[in-house]
């Protein structure tokens, strides 16, 4: 049997996401395709669109043989750790692929980054320490080093998905999985829906702009696989705004993956502002870019301290999130290869730290649905695994 990995956030689910599915059942020719999906919290540090199993129920829908979850632990986290965990899960399941995506469709440049990640040449380090000392945050200074050093434009390589593709490389290192890289179809960054046709099939548009069309109450539907659409929000979340501002001005907390200093800098940020948005956009600079200091917001609120991260450097059990019924070989041999357990119940994981984190981003997250019927606490407990 052969088993092809996914790390994705699906948020939501549309049709680059089933271009990338398919690509990969045609390259491979697996035999199932299982995917690790980040829960109610994102990389970014923003709240997921829908809930986590509303998610696994599209990524069963439109071909997903089994879901499992990526812990907010390393999901609300930097590509590094953000990769680190879905590929210890991938690995530890025994997953003969990895899949992902790139605005870059060269692997073999993508695997030489990914080696200077490991073992960086010394005027690489140079041209990244002068960009620092510019005040540039160090993902871009290193992107810009890359791409200076390879004779191409500054922007080439400081693209979220090239940044994860290279830090996919790096935790493969020594797995024995085999990547197989999906050239990315349209621009990561647009924020509006592409009303013109696509050449190339359905229409496509970024995660982004899906999720400020739906907040606008915009119609997505062309955008999303048909067996998705049912799925898909009807209404706006409300903002866990009020909740981080809160927790931000108390203080005292150790902000995991950030340099000294930011910590003093929000709270004084967040006592100065109406809003969480207000407050980042004081702290906003060269240094400090947007999605670091949102993701920082989102470890305050779940209370994500340092202290815990580094007790965690790796997953230690796969959880089930969703099943396909054609699909019980496949769990079948998973539970023959694993090197993780795997947890079908959430009671099988009370008392766990990593768990007891996610409990309590399910419950946050909760906090912000529309309706007052569903704000309840303890869903962990009460969702079982999704089947189809």
């Amino acid at each position: 049997m052969k088993i092809a990995g996914i790390i994705a956030e699906y948020n939501p689910f549309h049709n680059g996401h089933r271009y990338h599915l398919e690509q990969t059942r045609s390259r491979t020719q697996c035999d199932y395709v299982i995917a690790v999906l980040a829960g109610h919290f994102t990389q970014r540090g923003e709240s997921a669109v829908a809930s986590k199993w509303e998610r696994t129920r599209m990524a069963l829908l439109c071909g997903v043989d089994a879901v499992f979850e990526l812990p907010a632990l390393f999901a609300v986290r930097p590509a590094d750790a953000f990769a680190r965990g879905g590929v210890g899960i991938l690995a530890g399941l025994g997953a003969d692929w990895l899949s992902f995506g790139s605005e870059i469709s060269d692997l073999e440049l993508l695997m030489r980054l990914a080696r200077w990640r490991e073992e960086e040449p010394e005027e690489i380090s140079c041209a990244i320490r002068r960009k620092l000392a510019l005040g540039m945050p160090h993902a871009r200074a290193r992107g810009e080093a890359w791409a200076e050093a390879l004779g191409m434009p500054p922007e080439a390589l400081n693209r979220p998905n090239t940044a994860l593709a290279v830090e996919y490389l790096r935790a493969m290192r020594g797995t024995g999985m085999v990547p197989v890289l999906v050239e990315r179809l349209g621009e990561y960054h647009e924020e509006r829906l592409n009303s013109g046709p696509n050449a190339q099939g359905p229409r496509l548009a970024s995660a982004t702009a899906l999720r400020r069309a739906i907040s606008r109450g915009e119609d997505v539907r062309e955008y999303v696989p048909k067996e998705a659409v049912p799925l898909l929000p009807r209404a706006s979340r409300l903002s866990l705004d009020m909740l981080a501002l809160d927790r931000l001005r108390r203080g005292n907390f150790d902000f995991p993956d950030a340099p000294e200093g930011l910590d003093r800098l929000l709270v004084r940020a967040a006592r100065e502002s109406g809003s969480v948005e207000e407050a980042l956009e004081r702290c906003k600079s060269r240094r400090y870019t947007y999605a670091r200091l949102s993701r920082a917001v989102a470890h305050c609120l779940l209370g994500m301290e340092r202290a815990l991260v580094e007790r965690y450097p790796a997953p230690e059990y796969a959880r089930l999130l969703g099943l396909r019924e054609s699909a019980r070989p496949l769990l079948r041999e998973l539970s023959r290869r694993s090197r993780l357990p795997i947890a079908a119940n959430a009671r099988s994981l009370r008392g766990d730290e990593c768990f007891s984190l996610e409990c309590r981003a399910t419950d946050l997250w909760a906090l912000g649905d529309p309706n007052p019927a569903l704000r309840r606490a303890g869903r962990e407990f009460t969702e079982g695994v999704v089947r189809l």
